[in-house]
């Protein structure tokens, strides 16, 4: 039997196939894939969120059956890995959940997983205590103080690890011998919210336990760029060094948005898994499907633009001033606003 590539890509065969695949940038992995169905069979294999969980869990399929019973969302660097299948570490795994019961099951599961709670200096020793005082006001968290207005505005929350107004709170938990780290972060209103607001696009990805999403493919695997998205409060230092950190990973941060760069209708109302989302189906072997669970799909974001000259109805979602347009021009776009919501369709 003659060799040919098909017989290298054979699902049977994951020496030839994962050697094959990590030579491709992810564009590159796209179309290798899409060339036929022997091929699309590879995806869940190339795109193995399993194997991405395993430095953080030994059975990665048990922490996914706490997410799908939890309605817990990955984001971060993790899931970026996810859709790039980059090389980089990630020795830290952000949880994202809206309910204040899910924390302490999830802390239970990761402690008998060898990860024991390690507290932020506004929190007591112990867990249980930490949740019960989670709404007490925290002054020196909550207090502000201005870094350098003469350059940048930089501005931020004194000692927060993040400084981002959609967190309610952030509960750690450190694994002392794999020196992993899982940060569960309870978000103040919509996880998606959260996401939105941080500071580029190239961030804005996440997966459930069956699907992963990244909202701007195109700009963040194409070209390796993310947008500028000014934050309320202004850049933190956290957010500077998270800057400095993925251009060393080679992503850039454009602080303009460009029309004609982003393939993308820009003034319509976007949802989750729309026609400019890559949407990931994950396998679920050995996965309990929950009765009732939250879809994120059909979610709908939309734009708006820096200047303030519109604004949308669902999220504060903020970018630079849209290139080579007028303020007449903005306003006119903006008064033909209307809502779009194009036919679902999954990539790869």
């Amino acid at each position: 039997m003659p060799l040919t590539l098909l017989t290298l890509l054979d699902p049977s065969q994951p020496i030839f196939y994962t050697g094959i695949f990590d030579h491709l940038n992810v564009m590159d992995t796209i179309s290798l894939l899409s060339t036929c169905r022997q091929t699309m069979a590879l995806k869940r294999h190339i795109f193995n969120v399993n194997a991405l969980l395993r430095p953080f869990f030994k059975d990665p399929v048990q922490f996914r059956q706490i997410m799908a019973d939890n309605d817990l969302i990955v984001g971060g660097s993790v899931a970026l890995r996810l859709f790039s299948r980059e090389h980089w570490a990630s020795n830290d795994l952000d949880v994202y959940t809206e309910s204040h019961e899910a924390v302490p099951i999830v802390a239970a599961f990761l402690e008998k997983k060898g990860y024991r709670f390690e507290p932020y200096f506004w929190q007591t020793e112990s867990l249980s205590e930490s949740l019960s005082r989670r709404n007490r006001v925290r002054p020196d968290v909550n207090g502000t103080y201005q870094l350098s207005n003469a350059h940048n505005f930089i501005a931020g929350a004194r000692g927060s690890p993040y400084g981002i107004e959609q967190i309610k709170d952030i509960y750690a938990f450190v694994n002392k011998g794999t020196k992993k780290k899982v940060e569960v972060v309870l978000t103040r209103g919509s996880v998606l919210e959260l996401i939105f607001s941080y500071y580029a696009t190239f961030l804005m990805n996440f997966f459930t336990y069956r699907t992963a999403f990244s909202l701007f493919p195109w700009p963040t695997f194409r070209d390796k760029t993310g947008f500028f998205v000014p934050p309320q409060t202004g850049l933190k230092e956290k957010t500077m060094k998270g800057v400095r950190k993925y251009r060393d990973r080679g992503y850039e941060i454009q602080l303009v948005w460009d029309v004609h760069h982003t393939q993308v209708n820009h003034l319509r109302i976007r949802t989750v898994g729309d026609s400019d989302t890559w949407s990931l189906p994950l396998g679920t072997d050995g996965i309990k499907i929950p009765s009732r669970e939250r879809r994120l799909s059909g979610k709908t974001f939309s734009l708006i633009f820096q200047c303030g000259i519109w604004s949308g109805q669902t999220f504060r979602f903020r970018f630079a001033r849209i290139h080579k347009q007028s303020l007449e021009e903005q306003l006119r776009e903006a008064d033909r606003l209307t809502l779009e919501v194009p036919k679902y369709r999954r990539v790869v």
